[in-house]
């Protein structure tokens, strides 16, 4: 299977996790997992590391989550507030790691250390927001997806490209629907 091919099974298999996360279905991790492990695969081959890490991150993370949602999905597993002085010391938090993992990639073959390691680090915080249902992980995602849009095109990486696009999209329909649940409780 070429690259090309397994970039659009990757993007396939993610667009179908975006959609059932937002419809807050837990068989969404499952193919965000098979996502993850195709992307993987195909950022190393393009000398993207902190990426190739980030999507390692999402496969584990995915497993994790399935399990969380699992096990919450009996309870009262609602979507969250976070307070805006959490939401300030992330980004900064947020910032600071992503330099330290910008410089420690430096010293590698890395194809654009500082920007890679900007969407790794916020696609992790954002990871753990989304997994527990916070509402302010849409947010993080609308940034995250425009700016891997810019770096994936930046790398040739069309198809990813594309569905940062598309992610993108999807991300601002996320955060409003996810805003009409939250304001209806």
């Amino acid at each position: 299977m070429s690259l090309q091919n397994i970039e659009i099974l990757s993007v396939v298999m993610n667009l179908i996790f975006l959609y059932l996360y937002i419809q807050e279905n837990k068989f969404g991790w499952l193919c965000g997992i098979v996502g993850s492990l195709l992307g993987a695969y195909i950022v190393y081959c393009v000398n993207l590391y902190s990426e190739m890490g980030l999507y390692l991150f999402y496969a584990v993370m995915g497993a994790f989550a399935f399990v969380v949602w699992q096990v919450k999905d009996g309870e009262n597993f609602v979507i969250r507030r976070i307070k805006p002085q959490m939401i300030i010391l992330t980004i900064i938090t947020g910032i600071v790691l992503s330099l330290g993992l910008g410089y420690r990639m430096s010293s590698t073959d890395a194809e654009k250390p500082f920007w890679d390691a900007i969407s790794t680090v916020f696609g992790v915080i954002a990871t753990f927001l989304e997994i527990y249902k916070y509402y302010v992980a849409w947010s993080f995602w609308v940034v995250i997806n425009v700016y891997s849009t810019f770096l994936y095109f930046s790398t040739e990486l069309y198809f990813y490209a594309g569905q940062g696009v598309l992610y993108t999209i999807m991300s601002v329909y996320g955060l409003l629907a996810w805003k009409k649940k939250i304001n209806s409780v």
